[in-house]
Order: C-alpha cells, then structure tokens, then sequence
C-alpha cells in the first residue's frame, strides 16, 4: 500500500510547505490587485469601465423586478419563450440583450422599460 505525501512529512514540514503556499497566493493577490487597479485608474479605459457599469445597472434591475414578481427564472423563460440557462445568463450580464427582450422581460415582471 502506497503512502499519503503527509504520511511522510513532519508537522513542522506540513505547517512550511501550508505558509510557503499561502505566502504564493498573497503574493499572486497582490499582483492580480495592482493589474486591476492599474485597469480601473487609467483613462483610456474609462468608456469601458462607465459601459460595463451601465451594463451593470441594468442587470441588476432585471434580477430586482424578477424578484419583487415573485417569479422564478423558469417563470420568465417560459413566458419569453426560452430556456432558463439564458435567462440565467442574461441575469449575470454574460449575455447581450436587445431593447426588444428587455421590454418582454419587464413585462413580464409587470414593468416597463424607461430611459433616462
């Protein structure tokens, strides 16, 4: 019968080999931070940053009157005539949506769509 990796390792080396790796991943972080900071903080991104929150917005409207209808995505995706993997996905902004299903949605909440 083989050993377990652990099974030959001391606790001591256990405890090395746990703080060797968590000391990678916050350094991995902290990397993965400066690039994102780096993103958000330069202008020429700044279209992108102001579509991706408006895009946001939206999205979280459509979960907010989904669930103040008291309807589930299956409810909606039945009423529009779809499946809920693509409600699901829409709900998480991985889809685009046009202004067509978007009003279908609302009413299907019992909303309308406005512009501001």
């Amino acid at each position: 019968m083989s050993k377990d990796h652990a099974d030959y390792l001391t606790e001591e080396q256990i405890g090395a080999e746990v703080a060797a790796f968590g000391k990678n991943l916050d350094a991995e972080y902290a990397e993965q931070s400066r690039d994102r900071d780096a993103y958000f903080t330069d202008p020429a991104n700044a279209g992108e940053i102001a579509a991706m929150f408006a895009r946001m917005e939206i999205v979280e409207a459509m979960y907010k009157a989904r669930r103040e209808a008291g309807l589930t995505q299956q409810q909606i995706a039945d009423k529009l005539g779809t499946n809920r993997t693509y409600i699901a996905a829409l709900e998480r902004g991985r889809k685009n949506i046009t202004f067509a299903t978007l009003a279908k949605y609302a009413a299907a909440c019992g909303k309308k769509v406005a512009l501001l």
